[in-house]
């Protein structure tokens, strides 16, 4: 048998024991672990070997320099992708290079800018009746908001409210049960024989059954409408010429929907809650951002420190996974195929090793003056390499055209109390109260 050299962590019987812990406060006890470990540490669960680190280099050589030899876990592409169908999130290997080859181009800047007016007309009919008061929480209002933004984008037509909360609950419930089943897998026997699994993909039954109406709808009607539907219906492969057949575009608008809704809002509520406990810079935030029209919202740079320094301390994708498909060696670590590397961004992105003053809201480490000095390192927003995510561009634009609306319109100020955090499939807020009145 050939020996390895691992990180030093915990024995199978203490990965046992820890486990409860990881369990009902994941954050907290990877944090102590990398404490107690120095960045990078292993987990043993017997057939199941793991690596967990915050180490930039680690993370840079298993994202981006040896990223051939990692594919995603199959808590991704299976769990996931037995709700959601095979897409860019919940793939591997050559279909997922094929796909990513074929839908990248329809998120280039130069195309989304085409959505820029429907995000602003969903921002701005969504800020009409925007409630006021003292202890206002935002996150179910965010939430509510990121839906509509990919929804309208998605399908430039009119959805009706039955339909939209329909895939709401589809996207929240699911995500929900998903995480219960990945964190509790002593109870995966139970959750399909009391029908748990089955209720599950049945509203995945659902909601494709919904999409795949929308998308028949839209091929017989011969119009366009200058939204995501259009441009994955008219994507072409470049070896054959074809098009994705329906089973495939239902897949992506899933990912789309589930992807592209819940980090979002997470990350909006994050920024409204900073913003709201940090005045100064709410106000530097507002006077940088006068009378900007959509193309100088989405480009602005004090705009793009802040949702940057927000997603730094708050990333909403927290956390996510690689499996070495073949043995491996970084520096003076070895380790064997099927090893799970866990990268946990969370902790990089508040390393004081990395970062200057890591646990404070300080937008201006972002700004173009600062990065030139030197790219900040160790920032992981939106992963890296080749799977790297292909909204981005989206994300950032959104979020910029919403921020620039919501604190011209309204003073928000803290109400009090620190959200808690609720690491699922994202890094969600329990509550976000905040003091909401009109400008």
């Amino acid at each position: 048998m050939k020996n390895y050299s691992p990180p030093k962590g915990y024995s199978i019987l203490q990965s046992f024991f820890r486990s409860y812990k990881q369990v009902k406060d994941p954050i907290g006890a990877i944090v102590e672990s990398m404490e107690k470990f120095d960045g990078t540490y292993s987990v043993n669960m017997g057939i199941q070997k793991l690596i967990i680190t915050q180490d930039p280099g680690f993370i840079d050589y298993v994202l981006k320099t040896n990223h051939k030899n990692y594919h995603k876990s199959s808590i991704q592409t299976e769990q996931l992708g037995r709700f959601l169908g095979k897409g860019l999130l919940t793939s591997n290997g050559e279909y997922w290079l094929r796909q990513r080859r074929l839908i990248q181009p329809g998120f280039h800047t130069d195309k989304i800018q085409a959505l820029y007016s429907i995000i602003k007309k969903t921002v701005d009919d969504f800020l009409l009746p925007f409630p006021t008061g003292e202890q206002v929480d935002v996150y179910p209002l965010m939430n509510r908001l990121a839906f509509e933004i990919v929804i309208n984008t998605l399908f430039n037509i009119r959805v009706p409210a039955e339909t939209r909360n329909e895939l709401s609950r589809f996207i929240n419930e699911t995500q929900d049960f998903i995480i219960k089943d990945i964190r509790q897998p002593y109870k995966s026997w139970w959750f399909k024989i009391s029908g748990e699994v089955n209720r599950n993909l049945k509203k995945a039954e659902g909601a494709r059954a919904i999409i795949r109406n929308i998308i028949r709808e839209r091929k017989e009607s011969n119009k366009k409408f200058n939204d995501l539907l259009d441009m994955l219906l008219d994507a072409r492969y470049e070896d054959s010429g074809k098009s994705m057949n329906e089973e495939q575009v239902i897949d992506e608008i899933l990912i789309i929907l589930i992807a592209g809704h819940e980090t979002t809002a997470n990350a909006l509520s994050w920024t409204l809650f900073l913003l709201a406990n940090h005045p100064n810079e709410l106000k530097k935030l507002r006077e940088a951002t006068q009378d900007l029209d959509l193309k100088e919202c989405v480009t602005n740079d004090a705009i793009t420190c802040v949702i940057n320094e927000s997603m730094r301390l708050y990333p909403p994708a927290w956390i996510s996974d690689r499996v070495a498909l073949h043995d491996d060696t970084y520096n003076h670590y070895s380790f064997p195929k099927d090893t799970i590397i866990v990268l946990f961004y969370y902790g990089l992105h508040r390393d004081e090793k990395h970062w200057e003053n890591p646990s404070a809201f300080i937008p201006g480490r972002f700004s173009k003056r600062a990065v030139d000095k030197g790219k900040p390192k160790g920032y992981y927003p939106f992963s890296a390499g080749p799977r790297l995510c292909i909204g981005n561009n989206f994300a950032m634009a959104e979020m910029a055209i919403f921020l620039q609306a919501m604190i011209h319109r309204f003073d928000i100020s803290s109400g009090g109390i620190v959200p808690g955090l609720k690491p699922l499939v994202t890094l969600r807020p329990d509550r976000v109260l905040l003091g909401i009145r009109k400008v």
